[in-house]
């Protein structure tokens, strides 16, 4: 007979932790019927081994690409749930597809270090396909892990998110706009994989998510002690910005002033000096110290990994040429270096330190005609 202890339970913030889940997945795989934890004397959740049984199941589950509601339709059929010996033997079978990936990974990059060592070019591709591997196996549990299929979406009253339309300050120059159109709440901020207004989905009455981007994007709208709305906070891979609310006249300001940056096609002084040391600091895995706006540093420290390889592998800067400013008022720089030319936007904040930073992976190794609009969101 297959049997775990049984001696012990785990409240939620204990199983949380010790699990690696979130309270707040608990409580949705609860409201999907997933797992149904017992209830103490003073009413608090209890996880037993038969939670915690069922735990593994879903992440096994969700590993093979499973939503909470198929999961759901196959857990709870008729047709049984899975023995924990099936449950462990399906989860080493998972265990050794991932090491046989790690193990191609490793002799790509065992081949690519040996090209390096005889002085031989790596072509770009076979970085990009390095960097390609790493992002897609790499774990950052500060970003949250939602799937549209995976959330409990909530109704929000049409008043309340009438308080939320309005202007919210987004860096040096950014405005980010709110509206309700019918029952839902609508976005203008850039969001990777969209293109103009995103809707957003509550889970509660202050937190939403975009259409685009969840799992990315998570944005809170917050209110001062007398209850107005007062700004919006967007967490994004773990890193919390606050936009502050302005008014249309403050709004229109800070439009007129990007028009006027854009018309003006002259870089900000002191942004190339700024880019080579961002640059050169990213190649040696050390941001230059005191540089970036807290927020930023956070997110390129975040981002080394990926953005460190290709960095480093352009190798020594020879020229940076100034290209133009973009349509969120960063400077655009071409860096070219001795293996190949890439293309960074920058945008320094009015104290003098770098508020955004972008690398563009599309253009690794040649140098770009006209200046694009950004396809990242810049943030400060």
């Amino acid at each position: 007979m297959e049997s775990v202890d049984p001696s012990e339970w785990l409240s939620a913030a204990d199983c949380a932790s010790r699990t690696g889940l979130t309270v707040r997945a608990l409580r949705l795989y609860e409201e999907f019927g997933l797992i149904a934890p017992r209830r103490s004397a003073g009413g608090w959740r209890q996880y037993g081994p038969h939670d915690l049984m069922k735990l593994n199941t879903i992440a096994l589950l969700k590993t093979a690409g499973l939503s909470l509601a198929q999961i759901a339709a196959v857990t709870c059929s008729g047709a049984g749930e899975p023995t924990l010996r099936q449950i462990l033997a399906m989860q080493l079978d998972t265990w050794k597809r991932r090491r046989a990936d790690a193990e191609r990974g490793q002799a790509i990059a065992e081949a690519a270090l040996e090209r390096l060592r005889a002085d031989q070019a790596l072509p770009v591709d076979d970085l990009c396909n390095l960097i390609r591997g790493l992002k897609i196996t790499q774990s950052d549990p500060g970003i949250a892990s939602i799937c549209h299929d995976d959330v409990a979406w909530v109704t929000v009253d049409p008043a309340v998110l009438d308080s939320y339309a309005g202007f919210y300050r987004r860096g040096e120059y950014g405005v980010t706009r709110i509206w309700r159109d019918g029952q839902k709440l609508f976005i203008d901020a850039p969001i990777p994989g969209s293109m103009g207004a995103v809707a957003l989905h509550p889970t509660s009455e202050t937190e939403f998510y975009p259409t685009h981007g969840a799992g990315y994007f998570q944005y809170t709208f917050l209110r001062d002690p007398q209850g107005v709305v007062s700004g919006l906070s967007a967490r994004v891979q773990g890193v919390e910005f606050t936009s502050p609310r302005i008014d249309a006249t403050a709004a229109e300001q800070l439009m007129a002033k990007l028009r006027e940056r854009i018309q003006s096609q002259k870089p900000l002084p002191g942004s190339e000096a700024a880019l080579r040391r961002l640059v050169e600091g990213v190649q040696a895995g050390n941001p230059p110290d005191g540089e970036l706006t807290s927020h930023l540093e956070q997110l390129v420290r975040k981002q080394l990994p990926l953005l460190r390889p290709l960095a480093k592998y352009l190798g020594v800067i020879r020229s940076i040429e100034f290209r133009g400013v973009e349509s969120g008022g960063s400077d655009q720089y071409d860096v070219h270096c001795e293996r190949g030319t890439a293309r960074w936007r920058i945008l320094l904040s009015a104290q003098g330190k770098i508020a955004s930073a972008n690398l563009d992976w599309d253009r690794p190794n040649s140098a770009a005609s006209e200046p694009q609009p950004a396809r990242a969101p810049e943030f400060s």
